[in-house]
């Protein structure tokens, strides 16, 4: 059974978001690199990223004392009324607006916030998981929930809703208001959010969720370190902690929502001793390699090509190379398959992209270690195309390998069976923003 509740939520000031609006939220600390981190420091001085994801100094003894700054940064905006701590639990929908990425026309996204129970992950668990998750960005987390004492961002989860009794409830808590916040953030994406304190309405939606499960999204590491932190409580306070500490705050969306959009998540080999000659050798065995070869004035329309082929072909996986004016197309032989099967993987995941990329390609083929896979900076990972591509080209990374994107189906036929995809399988967008509403544990 999946618990939600209402919270007391903390939330900007209506008078900070008058002023600042969207500057004061940023996205997931996780898809920011220093550049873009710097960017939304600078937006505001109150933007959610001072806190949840504030500049190292030079001077700092440890690797994360800036955790400290964070949460005597959170205890002097509560105090000074930059942030607000509501007076009575809610649960708070939202209406995300972009425009697609990759096609033409708008993404409308319908969810909402509330706590949920924290379970273990199991094979009986309501709550699944669907990838893997990297050890130090739990290690990070962890030490700033323990300075803060707070959820500061939502854990990304759909839910099934055939009979739409979810979205009939979230959409008759808000269509006869208006939002308690409107706002477009520095990147050009609309947040409308209603905070709803009525307990008819909350309780239709606990009472909803309580026979669906619930699939992470995206926060994996997130949800982990919620678990990690209330093992940390228990052990502090001699097997006692906070009641508050079993939930977690949650972002939810039904999985009909059209708005839920998955786009790819492209590799990057960061750098690679092979020739790019003996890179192709060494695919070869595994895939039937073909190239579309480029130059400076057919490039657009040879990569139209590409990718439309890409998208066609089933088990198909793109390549580009640094020093190479050519897209390959990886089609995996049928011979591969028995070199698949050689690596134990059960059904549900070798029949994935994601899967012959790390296990095929990386592992078998190129003889990386799976622990390789977890380092950055051999293995970095972006869902934008052209950057990938730009990347290459600047002559700092070996290889892209382009991917098409992973489906809700294949994200429910990985998680029922009890497994898990490898990291950074899926890229759910827009990303679920920071700041719009936090949670503290006490």
């Amino acid at each position: 059974m999946v618990e939600i509740a209402p919270f007391r939520g903390v939330m900007y000031n209506p008078s900070e978001v008058e002023q600042y609006g969207g500057l004061l939220v940023a996205p997931p600390y996780d898809v920011l690199n220093e550049e873009e981190q710097r960017d939304c420091l600078a937006q505001s001085p109150h933007n959610i990223l001072r806190i949840d994801y504030g500049e190292k100094r030079p001077d700092d003894p440890e690797k994360f004392t800036w955790h400290q700054r964070s949460a005597d940064l959170l205890k002097e905006w509560l105090g000074e009324g930059v942030l607000k701590r509501l007076d009575k639990p809610a649960i708070f929908h939202i209406e995300t607006t972009c425009q697609h990425p990759l096609k033409e026309g708008a993404i409308v996204r319908h969810g909402f916030v509330c706590l949920m129970k924290l379970e273990e992950f199991s094979a009986d668990s309501q709550v699944r998981p669907h990838e893997k998750t990297f050890s130090s960005h739990k290690e990070e987390r962890l030490s700033l929930m323990q300075h803060t004492g707070a959820n500061l961002s939502q854990v990304f989860g759909f839910f099934p809703d055939e009979d739409r009794q979810a979205l009939k409830n979230m959409t008759a808590a808000i269509q006869s208001q208006a939002p308690d916040i409107d706002i477009k953030d520095a990147r050009g994406i609309g947040h409308r959010v209603w905070v709803d304190r009525d307990e008819q309405s909350v309780n239709a939606l606990v009472n909803t969720l309580r026979s669906r499960k619930v699939y992470i999204a995206d926060g994996h590491h997130r949800y982990e370190t919620a678990l990690n932190y209330r093992r940390w409580l228990k052990e502090r306070d001699g097997g006692q902690a906070a009641p508050s500490s079993d939930y977690i705050m949650m972002y939810l969306c039904p999985m009909s929502d059209p708005g839920l959009v998955i786009l790819p998540t492209h590799r990057l080999l960061n750098q690679c001793a092979l020739h790019p000659d003996e890179i192709i050798n060494r695919l070869s065995k595994y895939f039937k390699v073909s190239g579309k070869i480029f130059n400076d004035s057919n490039e657009s329309m040879m990569r139209e090509r590409f990718i439309s082929k890409l998208k066609k072909q089933k088990h198909s996986l793109g390549l580009y190379m640094a020093g190479r004016k050519a897209y390959y197309v990886l089609k995996l032989l049928d011979s591969a398959w028995e070199e698949a099967a050689l690596l134990r993987e059960p059904r549900e995941l070798a029949a994935l992209d994601t899967v012959i990329l790390s296990n095929v390609i990386f592992m078998e083929a190129l003889g990386l270690t799976e622990k390789d896979l977890d380092k950055p900076e051999v293995i970095s990972y972006i869902s934008d195309l052209p950057e990938a591509i730009n990347a290459i080209n600047s002559g700092c990374l070996s290889a892209a390998f382009i991917l098409n994107p992973t489906s809700v189906e294949d994200i429910l036929r990985v998680t029922e069976k009890g497994l898990v995809m490898p990291r950074k399988s899926t890229f759910f967008y827009p990303k679920v923003t920071t700041g719009l509403v936090l949670n503290l544990i006490d």
